[in-house]
């Protein structure tokens, strides 16, 4: 109902049915795995090529260098990474953004990970889109597709019917795209 927006309990049923409105991401690495990690860019593989053989050889105090080196280098690369790895996740949650829908009649605020298909969310200058959405009433739309098309200007969106159901993507100017 265009007027009244989802009723609570279909909302309810949407989310069970389809899951949150958030792209699945893989689980972060293990610290071990990270540290491990270090010892597989090339460079690294050649010294500890170097002191294998510089053992062999028997120089100890070239293989004891090349090994600490090595060593302080995969903490440095470790301890940079894990500290990269904790900053996207808190910029994540900084991020976590909310939108305003139509439900039972009253408009609300809800985190978007909680928008359903069939949800009627009402954008303002300024918000981001929070899902894909077909747009069903507009008043000199534009929205920002760069991260969809790589194009820097806004694109003009309108209600209307579109001329073919087989355009792509950045020509259904009826929709709009998450982000």
């Amino acid at each position: 109902d265009l007027n009244l927006g989802l009723a609570e309990e279909e909302v309810r049923h949407r989310a069970a049915r389809f899951g949150p409105n958030a792209i699945r991401e893989k689980p972060p690495r293990a610290p071990w795995r990270m540290f491990l990690g270090q010892f597989t860019d090339f460079m690294i593989l050649v010294l500890i090529a170097a002191a294998v053989v510089a053992g062999v050889v028997g120089d100890v105090k070239d293989t004891l260098a090349i090994v600490v080196i090595v060593l302080l280098n995969a903490l440095i690369g470790f301890v940079q990474e894990l500290r990269a790895e904790r900053a996207m996740a808190a910029l994540k949650q900084l991020t976590a953004a909310s939108a305003r829908v139509l439900r039972d009649g009253e408009q609300m605020t809800v985190p978007t990970k909680e928008i359903v298909p069939g949800d009627i969310v009402l954008l303002e200058a300024g918000n981001l889109v929070p899902a894909d959405l077909r747009l069903i009433e507009s008043a000199q739309l534009k929205v920002d597709e760069s991260l969809l098309t790589g194009e820097s200007a806004t694109v003009e969106k309108h209600t209307g019917a579109l001329a073919s159901p087989e355009l792509p993507l950045a020509d259904r100017r009826n929709m709009a795209y998450k982000g």
